[in-house]
């Protein structure tokens, strides 16, 4: 009695190991190394042309007024800065615009100096001497208010206080009005020259592989058109 041999699937017969990958990319190799060459070389000549284009720069001018807020000890100031930014933010800022149909148009943010005594105001435009006469109308209230705080202090100043801590009374001023920088915007690639050529190199494989397996497959049916 003779046994039966199993019978192999058509599936095993389609199915191709590592090892006939290899095969296949050392006899097809030429169509490998041509089609990776071709590719990074397509990836080099991009980075060529736009290396010689000359980037289109947007630019707009940034105006930056600085108040230096005032002392009332040698080292305590009259007001804290993030008080003072609040107070612009919340009430100074919207009530000059508002008394005002041009500086309603413009906008403004205040920040300050870290470790200073500095309080800054920039504006974005293209007039210097509006935005100037903007940030004056910003700064006198806090300036006023400063003026006032100080005569206060003169006037209630003791003995006590000055033996315990130098009294030094130093007023709030504006250290800088408008002042333009212009600001480049754009015209920078997202991409550098670098990424590219990886990318070049990484989809010249791909491609390149996809090119000798087309290569076989094709060598292939051709042969099973002939049998």
């Amino acid at each position: 009695m003779s046994m039966e041999q199993p019978q192999r699937s058509p599936n095993q017969d389609d199915e191709i190991s590592l090892i006939d990958i290899a095969k296949i990319l050392v006899y097809r190799r030429w169509w490998f190394v041509v089609t990776f060459v071709v590719v990074v070389l397509a990836s080099g000549l991009w980075v060529l042309l736009q290396s010689g284009k000359t980037p289109i720069q947007e630019s707009y001018y940034q105006y930056t007024t600085q108040l230096a807020v005032g002392y009332k000890t040698s080292s305590d100031l009259i007001e804290p800065l993030p008080s003072i930014i609040e107070q612009l933010n919340g009430a100074i800022i919207p009530r000059v615009k508002q008394q005002n149909d041009f500086f309603n148009s413009l906008s403004a943010q205040a920040g300050y100096v870290s470790n200073s005594n500095i309080v800054t105001i920039t504006t974005q435009g293209e007039k210097k001497s509006d935005i100037a006469e903007f940030h004056e109308s910003l700064v006198e209230p806090i300036i006023e208010r400063h003026e006032r705080h100080q005569k206060n202090l003169v006037q209630q100043r003791n003995p006590i206080f000055e033996n315990s801590q130098r009294f030094q009374v130093i007023p709030s001023e504006i250290v800088a009005l408008a002042v333009e920088k212009k600001v480049a915007l754009g015209g920078e690639r997202s991409v550098s020259d670098k990424m590219i050529l990886v990318l070049g190199v990484v989809l010249g494989i791909v491609a390149g592989m996809m090119a000798a397996f087309f290569a076989e497959f094709v060598a292939r049916v051709r042969e099973s058109l002939k049998e």
